[in-house]
């Protein structure tokens, strides 16, 4: 069965890099927007609003984004999600790739905007095209699915693959279902095995159960084929360990 589950970032060590994406700001938009976030992730929610805000307030699309995901949490305000969508809104349109994503969730899961498949498409893409992961996973899935867009396994399969050698196991495991039924890519069972594999290796139950499934249907030539194949993915995909 195929993952689809969206995630709106609330993984806030992914906003730490997003000030690298934005743009040089002056120093003191820096020291408010890093203290604000550092009060996030000590949990002091009413102390990052109080960094976070005046940094919004003076172009900060990081904090723009911040202050969404405040909105859209309830924490350190009152929950509004309109406040939300605004706050990612402007920092998407500033570039901001982590604030196109979560507005692309916005779009895709109708919070506090109404539904819209084509925009969620396209703030999915604005995302992927900057690097993005959960975006690009994101995106295969309504390109895969037509949602917002026309049904393009071949596309699909494109946007899958680059976050799966990113270490997205979502990806990996839907990457893995496409080459085994031959949609998008040629079919092919030994490289569905060994994405399958990979996926299995990070704790995808449902992948272990298709690995095991497709090992049945390989021939002994082709097993060691597929498992020499999964451990070069392994090396390149998976995180290192500490």
């Amino acid at each position: 069965m195929r993952v689809t589950t969206r995630v709106v970032l609330p993984v806030v060590s992914l906003l730490v890099l997003s000030c690298c994406l934005t743009g040089p700001l002056n120093a003191a938009d820096a020291s408010l927007y890093d203290k604000g976030l550092a009060a996030y992730n000590a949990g002091d929610y009413k102390a990052a609003y109080n960094f976070t805000l005046p940094s919004a307030n003076q172009g900060d699309p990081a904090a723009k984004n911040l202050l969404g995901m405040m909105y859209e949490l309830g924490k350190g305000v009152p929950q509004d999600l309109a406040k939300s969508v605004s706050y990612y809104r402007q920092g998407a349109e500033q570039g901001n790739p982590y604030a196109q994503y979560n507005l692309a969730v916005s779009f895709d899961s109708g919070t506090g905007v109404p539904q819209n498949y084509r925009e969620a498409v396209r703030w999915f893409r604005r995302a992927a095209d900057q690097g993005i992961i959960a975006a690009q996973y994101d995106l295969g899935v309504m390109i895969e699915q037509g949602r917002g867009t026309n049904k393009d396994f071949q596309k699909a399969a494109s946007w899958y693959q680059k976050a799966a050698r990113q270490g997205h196991v979502q990806a990996q495991n839907n990457l893995a279902w496409l080459y085994e039924k031959g949609q998008g890519v040629e079919r092919n069972l030994v490289t569905a095995y060994a994405w399958f594999d990979v996926a299995a290796a990070q704790g995808f139950e449902s992948a272990q159960q298709k690995r095991d499934a497709i090992k049945v249907a390989l021939s002994a030539k082709d097993l060691r084929k597929a498992q020499s194949k999964s451990a070069q993915l392994k090396e390149t995909v998976l995180p290192a360990a500490n």
